[in-house]
């Protein structure tokens, strides 16, 4: 087993870029962006100006770039006063048919009906080619039972070494729930490395005392 590596809160690894904290804040004005897509789409709906079905993909472009949302459940997701987050950052190889990948993904969104913590969904294409995604759920225990079904670990521990160089996941909250206008918190990123036959990977825990919490 991989021993999994600890970084400190403002510690960036030598030769492995995607851990440098200088991301955090390109990650999470990314991570807004999919956040505010949401927040938008059921102000829409709460004024009557569209209607969402569950589990049904809302898309359309930005400035080319595409995006998609999928709210899971358009009641529920009003009530929280603490959402929990997923956020999905990968570097791809780029000049790979990535039809497997997008296949596993979309296995992995069908799955959510069956996973009730889970309320919304939301991708975005970023302009270097890659994508981001965003999780908004109940709790942290929802995170490991989706984690735990067999098309995502699939996807986690044969396709992305294949398809991406390195992989961090950053999870947290939205302080008061979705729709009360905060930032995302990050309490924790985690980090895989797959550009060797073993891969590295690591963790950094921002939520300790004394820790400087990225909003």
């Amino acid at each position: 087993m991989t021993a999994v590596r600890q970084l400190e809160p403002t510690e960036s690894v030598k030769g492995r870029p995607f851990t440098s904290t200088k991301l955090y804040e390109r990650d999470l004005t990314i991570l807004g962006y999919m956040l505010e897509d949401v927040r938008a789409t059921l102000a829409e709906m709460a004024e009557g100006a569209i209607t969402i079905a569950a589990y049904e993909p809302i898309e359309w472009t930005v400035m080319g770039l595409a995006r998609r949302l999928i709210v899971c459940d358009p009641m529920r997701i009003w009530k929280r006063s603490k959402t929990q987050m997923v956020g999905f950052f990968g570097e791809r190889y780029l000049d790979r048919d990535a039809a497997p990948l997008e296949a596993a993904s979309a296995e992995i969104v069908l799955q959510f009906r069956d996973y009730p913590g889970i309320v919304s969904y939301t991708s975005i294409a970023l302009a270097d080619g890659n994508w981001a995604n965003l999780v908004l759920h109940d709790a942290p225990s929802d995170r490991e039972q989706r984690r735990s079904s067999a098309s995502h670990a699939e996807a986690a521990s044969r396709l992305s070494p294949l398809y991406y160089t390195s992989v961090r996941i950053h999870n947290g909250y939205i302080p008061g729930g979705v729709m009360a206008g905060r930032s995302i918190v990050i309490e924790r990123t985690k980090y895989w490395d797959y550009r060797s036959p073993r891969v590295w990977q690591a963790v950094r825990d921002l939520r300790p005392d004394g820790y400087p919490v990225m909003h």
